[in-house]
């Protein structure tokens, strides 16, 4: 069993930092890939530089 089940980003806008859910997957580059072809292209390197957005490792848990 891997230590992390994939990659997510982590925003940082508003009060509390939250997860983007919908930007999950098991490498790093597809969620970049991904974030770019949503957002634009070379967005993810504006919104890392400006510190609003970072790429977190995920490990998924069943709570319930």
């Amino acid at each position: 069993m891997s230590k992390y089940d994939g990659w997510a980003i982590k925003s940082f806008v508003g009060k509390n930092p939250w997860l983007i859910p919908w930007y999950f997957f098991e490498l790093r580059k597809d969620v970049i890939k991904d974030f770019d072809d949503v957002e634009g292209e070379g967005s993810w390197r504006k919104y890392r530089r400006g510190g609003t957005h970072k790429l977190v490792k995920v490990k998924l848990v069943e709570v319930a």
